[in-house]
């Protein structure tokens, strides 16, 4: 059974995953959601999507979504990263910010990180921005927040994807044509 890993990325860390969870998912193979096509995606069984979350919103999953209608017979996993802990109130407020509630997919969520440092030029002014207000509306010093995020945040574990690998392994041993588990 072949799987594909698509991914986005901003600093790094959903590519990371990418490549933890292509060791671990044979065989697969790895692309940037810039460079998806339909093609790519028809003769996958199982599919994975690894996007940073921001806001509750898993970006570049709406690209991936456009897909759906065409996969929708296919293992899908959506993987979130974030820094944020994860709450069921949390999980719940993605579904509704990316409208999850609309597809039949696995939704996971792993720690990830933040590196300013690693941000396009714009990204990091808009983040620095964000700061900003963050600090006027927690009445916090700027300098403070600012001192707190100039230092990169690494959450990446591989363990971190256990849960979603022995899910993937567990539907990879039923047949597709009958639904029984192989012997």
């Amino acid at each position: 059974m072949k799987s594909l890993i698509i991914f986005k990325t901003n600093t790094g860390f959903s590519k990371r995953y990418a490549e933890m969870l292509s060791r671990r998912v044979v065989p697969s193979e790895i692309k940037d959601i810039r460079k998806v096509h339909l093609k790519d995606l028809r003769d996958c069984d199982h599919i994975f999507f690894i996007g940073p979350l921001r806001n509750n919103v898993i970006l570049g999953l709406n690209k991936f979504l456009k897909f759906y209608e065409h996969i929708k017979d296919k293992n899908i996993y959506i993987i979130a990263n974030g820094i944020e802990p994860y709450s069921e109130e949390k999980k719940e407020n993605v579904i509704f910010a990316n409208g999850l509630d609309l597809y039949h997919i696995r939704l996971y969520f792993v720690s990830g990180g933040i590196d300013i440092s690693k941000m396009s030029p714009l990204k990091r002014k808009m983040f620095q921005v964000g700061i900003k207000m963050a600090a006027k509306k927690e009445n916090i010093g700027e300098d403070l927040i600012k001192q707190r995020f100039e230092t990169p945040i690494d959450l990446i574990n591989s363990s971190n994807l256990d849960r979603v690998v022995e899910v993937y392994h567990r539907l990879n041993v039923i047949s597709p044509t009958d639904g029984k588990e192989d012997k």
